[in-house]
């Protein structure tokens, strides 16, 4: 396999005086990279290729680091956030070899099985990599070397193959494949007359149609009773034959976050999902979509909880993972989270979008009737003060209990002589997403105009959403936001009020949300 050759370093947190970063370049052994200061937090560096190419295997020289991670992308990409993750973090040393000094030299190597398929199979020409060690603080690490490997030449693997040799006292024997050659060997005839009785498709087919043309055969009904069982349970598998996902696009589009997990299980787990397709972040950015939770109350499930995210539990990644399927997120939403509490329920989904926008306007309907109640009972409390106080006089139109009006209809009366009108398209063709916290019922009243105005609210920030929708002002990641899509509008939950209130669509820019 042939060596990558490294260009140069295009950059790198910390480094030694005396064991800097540029002695990754050299081919010499053991040329270590260490950070400037014991006990750091993270290190990483980052090297450049000669010219793109595709990562077969990675050998490392440990110096001192618990955890090793490797990362590749492109030279044109703008920010640290467009690696992608090829070997998931890996430990070097334990805990007590962390706290003694010890077995800081470990060497690993790393082949096409421990690496992340998906990026093994394309071409990059930058790699980052990134060390670790929490166990100790008078630890200076890094590594010792590391190597990257391209794919071996195909003109070279059938020479590889050399002729098997056994040993038989002094003498050795050469083993020869039974394919090579016309020699026979005892009891090879009968052997192979087994062999090629079971293994030929041509008879089962016709032990099948002869079981259908003649069944009133003995030998025939003797073997009916093992077929059957066989066709029972074939419905159960047309849900898999419909569902032809291939298991690197199961979760493509999601980009997910993990907190509170340790390691070698946090490595397990963002590998399988990166296997399905999906994209990891370090900490929650605006383009990040799940957060994958051990339990409730890390720092980062309250800042994903603040921001609006969907907090899910592990077991979501590990049953996609199992089920070669993409499964809803929404059963395996973590209990506490404000998102789950806000996401609709599976029957909700099955709904068309007709009848999502029918029960929205039926609901504002009731509110607004509400409110109009509310406000005719104030007018008749102000006014029918006059009345009262003429009727205090005879005492017996007071205890008259048949002096109550009948005429007026109950609510559920009136909701039934009403039809549903026909619902305004304001909002076609937008698409939405609510960001952060919003105060009392605002976030469900919002989804509600939206959705009853022919808009799309969005779970996460896709490429489709146009209008951003927030009350907690400008945030510090809407500029990360609209270097990814610049279409993007921010805008205030007054907009979707005002819209409603006058029945009519509106200018955004008076509500847009400035920093």
């Amino acid at each position: 396999m042939p060596e990558i050759k490294l260009r140069h370093v295009v950059s790198c947190s910390s480094e030694d005086s005396t064991h800097k970063a540029d002695n990754l370049l050299s081919s010499d052994t053991y040329r270590k990279w260490k950070a400037a200061r014991p006990g750091e937090k993270q290190t990483s560096v980052i090297l450049q290729f000669d010219k793109e190419e595709q990562v077969h295997s990675i050998d490392i020289g440990n110096e001192g680091s618990a955890f090793v991670e490797v990362l590749v992308g492109h030279s044109t990409s703008v920010k640290d956030q467009d690696f992608e993750v090829l070997l998931v973090t890996s430990s070097f040393m334990s805990p007590t070899e962390s706290r003694g000094g010890t077995n800081m030299n470990r060497v690993r190597f790393f082949g096409p099985q421990q690496l992340v398929k998906a990026q093994a199979q394309e071409r990059w020409d930058r790699v980052k990599i990134v060390c670790s060690q929490p166990y100790s603080k008078t630890i200076a690490y890094g590594i010792a070397f590391i190597k990257f490997h391209s794919p071996p030449d195909n003109s070279e693997a059938p020479a590889a193959t050399p002729p098997k040799l056994t040993k038989l006292g002094q003498f050795r024997v050469k083993d020869e494949c039974p394919s090579s050659g016309p020699s026979l060997q005892p009891g090879s005839l009968f052997f192979s007359r087994d062999t090629t009785t079971k293994s030929s498709p041509g008879l089962k087919g016709k032990i099948t149609c002869t079981h259908s043309q003649h069944p009133t055969g003995n030998t025939l009904q003797e073997k009916t009773p093992e077929k059957k069982p066989d066709s029972k349970p074939k419905p159960k598998a047309r849900p898999k034959t419909a569902e032809t996902v291939p298991l690197n696009k199961i979760l493509e589009g999601v980009v997910f976050v993990l907190s509170g997990f340790q390691n070698p299980f946090r490595g397990e787990l963002r590998e399988k999902a990166l296997v399905m397709g999906a994209k990891y972040r370090p900490d929650w950015t605006p383009d990040s979509t799940h957060l994958i939770c051990a339990f409730a109350n890390t720092p980062k499930y309250g800042q994903v909880k603040a921001a609006g995210g969907l907090i899910v539990r592990k077991e979501w990644v590990l049953d996609c993972h199992k089920r070669k399927q993409k499964i809803s997120y929404k059963r395996y939403l973590m209990d506490g989270a404000e998102s789950s509490s806000e996401e609709s329920t599976p029957e909700d989904d099955d709904r068309s979008d007709e009848e999502k926008k029918k029960v929205c306007w039926a609901l504002l309907r009731v509110e607004m009737q509400k409110k109009k109640r509310g406000e005719s009972a104030g007018v008749r409390q102000r006014g029918g003060g006059r009345e009262e106080r003429k009727s205090e006089g005879p005492g017996e139109k007071e205890n008259d209990p048949y002096g109550g009006s009948t005429d007026e209809n109950t609510d559920a009366e009136e909701e039934e002589d009403k039809p549903i009108p026909e619902l305004p398209d304001f909002l076609t063709g937008k698409w939405f997403y609510l960001y952060g916290k919003f105060p009392e019922n605002q976030r469900r009243l919002l989804q509600r105009y939206i959705v009853a105005f022919n808009g799309a609210v969005e779970d996460y920030m896709s490429e489709k959403v146009q209008f951003v929708i927030t009350s907690q002002g400008w945030d510090d990641s809407f500029e990360d936001a609209l270097m990814e899509n610049g279409n993007l509008s921010f805008v205030k939950p007054s907009w979707i009020f005002a819209i409603n209130d006058r029945q009519k669509m509106l200018p955004y820019q008076p509500y847009t949300v400035v920093p």
